[in-house]
Order: C-alpha cells, then sequence, then structure tokens
C-alpha cells in the first residue's frame, strides 16, 4: 500500500463535491411546492449544505483511514497536515465558476433566463435553497458573493475534519459503526 496521488485524492473529492451538489439539486426541486412558505426554505438549505458538506467529510475521512493504516504499518513517517484544507479550497474554487457566472448575471453581462435559473439549481446544488430565500429575478450582487462564501468555508473545513476523524482511531470508532 502507498500513497494515492494527490491528483487522484482531489478528483475523487471533487466528484463527491458534484454528487453533494446534484443531491443537493433534486432535493431542491423536488421541494420545490413548500419552498413558498417561509421557513422551508432555511431548513432545505440547512439539510442540503449538510448533505454536500456529509460528501466531502466522507472523502476526507476515507484518505484519513489509508493515511491512518499506512502509519500503523511504518510505510510512511508522518501524514500531510494541510492536504485537505489545500484540495478544499481547490474545490471550492472550481465551485465558485457558476456562481461567478450569476455574478456576472446579476451585473448585467448578460440576462437572467429560467434555464440559467434551473441549471443554477444543479450546479449550485448545495446551495439551491438560497434561490428561494432570496428572489433570483431580481438578483443583486450579494447573493452570489454569499454562495462563493459559503462554499470557501465549508469545503475545506469539513474535508479537513473528515481526514482529521479518518486519522484519529478513537474517534472513528465512536463516530462510525464498523471500522
Amino acid at each position: 500500500m502507498r500513497r494515492d496521488n494527490v491528483f487522484k485524492i482531489w478528483i475523487k473529492g471533487f466528484g463527491l463535491a458534484v454528487f453533494g451538489n446534484v443531491l443537493g439539486g433534486i432535493m431542491t426541486v423536488s421541494a420545490a411546492p413548500f419552498l413558498s412558505e417561509w421557513f422551508v426554505p432555511y431548513i432545505a438549505l440547512l439539510l442540503t449544505v449538510f448533505i454536500y458538506a456529509s460528501l466531502l467529510f466522507t472523502a476526507g475521512m476515507r484518505d484519513g483511514q489509508k493515511e491512518a493504516k499506512m502509519l500503523r504499518n511504518k510505510r510512511v513517517e508522518s501524514i500531510p497536515k494541510y492536504r485537505w484544507i489545500i484540495m478544499g479550497l481547490i474545490i471550492a474554487a472550481v465551485m465558485c465558476i457558476p456562481c461567478g457566472a450569476l455574478l456576472a448575471c446579476s451585473l448585467g453581462a448578460f440576462p437572467m433566463t429560467g434555464e440559467i435559473l434551473l441549471g443554477s439549481y444543479f450546479v449550485l446544488g448545495a446551495l439551491a435553497p438560497a434561490f428561494f430565500i432570496a428572489d433570483p429575478q431580481a438578483l443583486s450582487p450579494v447573493l452570489p458573493l454569499v454562495l462563493m462564501a459559503v462554499y470557501i468555508i465549508v469545503t475545506p473545513i469539513a474535508a479537513h475534519l473528515g481526514f482529521k476523524f479518518g486519522v484519529d482511531e478513537k474517534s472513528a470508532k465512536d463516530f462510525m459503526y464498523e471500522k
């Protein structure tokens, strides 16, 4: 057993982040009839961000478990300290590209159409209920910036916490059902 390539680890994390966005988009579209109530979009937003963060947590935890196994078998001398923070920031930067397109729409570079809005539900699925909280047709530049900030904060923190849980065997036994 040896360490995976950093690019391969990043692809796994990015794939789970995209999957989290798609799941959040599906949840938002399926809950759309109920999102007209004032409190439902806030609950849906918390749940979709939780799904997104959980999948990134899983990516980091799997890598952390592999690193702990290599450390136990004395194949490596130490674990990388900030790998998942850096990879999380890179994943967040890629996730912020669609937010930049929404920012361009809000600044008037091109009009906000229904197709762009529906595509945003799936591309930005983890934060799609925010469109029901703030009216996207009267899109101000603040909403895309807030969406970018949430991605930049949640992504590296969730991935790094997952890595730490994966490396620390005591907390992993308490946290997960099976090892």
